[in-house]
C-alpha cells in the first residue's frame, strides 16, 4: 500500500520528483533550482499542493492539484506521475484518487486533468472515472537543420513591398517608448481567437510585464510584424515569440504566434515563423517545440513549415454538477 504525504519543500523531495522525471522524460535536464523557480512563479497566480507517494521508504509517484488565485472559470486541476515500474499497478488509482477527493472539497463544477495522450494509465483512469475528451493539443518539433529559410524568400519580399517589415522586439524596444503596453495590446488581440479549454478573461497589464522581466527574458527571440504605414500601437499587426527551454538546453518553445484579424491570410504568420526559426539557427538550437488545439490553423501551418508530431496533450474534463 502506497503512504501519501505532503510534499517538503526541502532538497530530498525535490530530488525525489526530478528522479522520477527522469523516467518518464529522459530528454528533459530537471534540477532542484529549476524546480524551485517554478513553483515560485506558479504560485503567483494559482493555489497548489504537491504530494508524495511512498511505499516504504522509496518515492515512486508524486502529484499535484491546483486552482487559479483570481479566476473562478477555470476548473481545478490535478496531475500524477508514477515511476514505470508501477504504472500497472493500483498505485496510479490510489495517487487519482486522493486528488480527486482533495479537490471535490472545493465544491467545484468541473474537475480538469491533462496527461499526453501516450500516458495510457493515466488515460484510462481518467475515462474509468467518467471524465470526457474535451480538447486534444498535439505537440510537433521543428528540426532547425533540416529547415530552409530561402524558400521564403519571395513571400518575405512580396510582404515587404506592402509595407510589412519583421524586426525583433529589441529594435521595437528602440524605437517605442511604449513598447511594453503596445506589445501587450497586440498579445491580448490575438490571444482573444486561440482556442482554450475554459473561457478566457483578457490578461492584465501587469501580469503580462513579468514576462518582460529576469534572466528568461530575450527580447530577440520575439519576432514582430510591423505594417510601415501605420504609427503607434496600430503599426504591430503579429508576432512570434519563442523562448529558452531550461529543461532542453538545444531546443526553443514556440510561444504564441499570430496575426491581428484584419492582417490574416497575407501568410504573415508563416514568416512571422520563418524569422523566429532563422532565430534558433543562428543561436545554435536543433529544435523548436510547440503545441497547438489540433483545429487551430497554426497546427497545419506549422506542419506545411516541416513540424513533426510528439504525443499530444489531451484534456479531459468532468462535470460534477
Amino acid at each position: 500500500m502506497m503512504k501519501i504525504r505532503p510534499f517538503q519543500a526541502t532538497e530530498p523531495d525535490y530530488k525525489a520528483i526530478i528522479a522520477i522525471q527522469k523516467e518518464l522524460e529522459p530528454e528533459r535536464q530537471i534540477t532542484v533550482n529549476y524546480l524551485r523557480e517554478q513553483d515560485r512563479q506558479f504560485a503567483t497566480h494559482s493555489e497548489f499542493t504537491r504530494v508524495i507517494g511512498e511505499v516504504g521508504t522509496q518515492i515512486i509517484a508524486h502529484g499535484v492539484y491546483w486552482h487559479a488565485k483570481n479566476s473562478d472559470k477555470e476548473s481545478p486541476q490535478f496531475s500524477l506521475f508514477v515511476h514505470p515500474d508501477h504504472q500497472n499497478s493500483n498505485i496510479p488509482r490510489q495517487m487519482q484518487n486522493y486528488l480527486i477527493a482533495k479537490i471535490e472539497t472545493m465544491q467545484p463544477n468541473t474537475i480538469v486533468s491533462e496527461p499526453k495522450e501516450n500516458e495510457v494509465y493515466r488515460t484510462q483512469l481518467l475515462e474509468e472515472d467518467k471524465f470526457e475528451l474535451a480538447m486534444r493539443f498535439p505537440r510537433s518539433q521543428l528540426n532547425t537543420q533540416t529547415f530552409d529559410p530561402t524558400m521564403y524568400t519571395s513571400l518575405i519580399a512580396k510582404l515587404k513591398n506592402e509595407g510589412i517589415q519583421f524586426i525583433t522586439l529589441t529594435n521595437v524596444i528602440e524605437q517605442d517608448e511604449h513598447w511594453q503596453r503596445h506589445i501587450w495590446q497586440l498579445f491580448n488581440i490575438i490571444n482573444q481567437d486561440v482556442p482554450y479549454p475554459d473561457p478566457q478573461e483578457g490578461t492584465p497589464f501587469e501580469e503580462y510585464a513579468e514576462y518582460y522581466k529576469g534572466e528568461s527574458f530575450r527580447p530577440d527571440s520575439w519576432i514582430i510584424a510591423v505594417d510601415s504605414a501605420k504609427a503607434g500601437a496600430q503599426r504591430y499587426v503579429g508576432m512570434s515569440v519563442v523562448n529558452h527551454m531550461q529543461t532542453r538546453k538545444n531546443a526553443l518553445f514556440a510561444g504564441i504566434t499570430g496575426v491581428i484579424p484584419s492582417y490574416r491570410r497575407r501568410k504573415i504568420a508563416t514568416v512571422l515563423k520563418v524569422f523566429a526559426t532563422r532565430y534558433a539557427q543562428k543561436n545554435g538550437f536543433a529544435y523548436i517545440e510547440t503545441d497547438n488545439e489540433e483545429n487551430n490553423p497554426m497546427y497545419q501551418l506549422n506542419l506545411n513549415l516541416g513540424f513533426e508530431n510528439l504525443p499530444a496533450w489531451v484534456y479531459y474534463k468532468k462535470q460534477m454538477v
